[in-house]
């Protein structure tokens, strides 16, 4: 199984909890599964301040604007996470995202039984 998400929020955690059980190898694939990509750049703030803006004080909202508070809504984690924080992760494959070549490297390793070498000419960091 691939996954390439980071994980933000509750259900977040849950699907990839489920999605592991079910995996017999887990391969991290690009940067946001692996280090929580551009959205953990939320990282260093406030969770409470990024929803304030958002929600209640940035230009244009209506009058009364405020943060959800639904149950049908994931409520979001304080930190964005590298799935290999929630689950145990076999493969990890870099890139945002990584170049085709490199992930069909590591699939048909995979498929042929071969531990996975994704060698460093196949993987740029752009």
């Amino acid at each position: 199984c691939v996954f390439r998400s980071g994980v933000c929020n509750a259900e977040n955690v849950h699907v990839l909890q489920e999605f592991r059980k079910q995996c017999k190898i887990l391969v991290a694939v690009g940067a946001c599964a692996i280090n929580g990509g551009l959205p953990a750049q939320r990282n260093r703030l406030d969770l409470r301040d990024i929803l304030a803006e958002v929600y209640e004080t940035e230009g244009g909202l209506a009058r009364g604007s405020h943060i959800p508070n639904d149950p049908e809504l994931p409520l979001p984690l304080n930190k964005v996470h590298p799935i290999h924080e929630v689950v145990l992760v076999d493969y990890f494959l870099p890139g945002c995202p990584p170049p085709a070549d490199a992930i069909w490297k590591m699939l048909t390793d995979l498929v042929g039984g071969r531990t996975p070498v994704v060698k460093h000419g196949l993987l740029h960091y752009d």
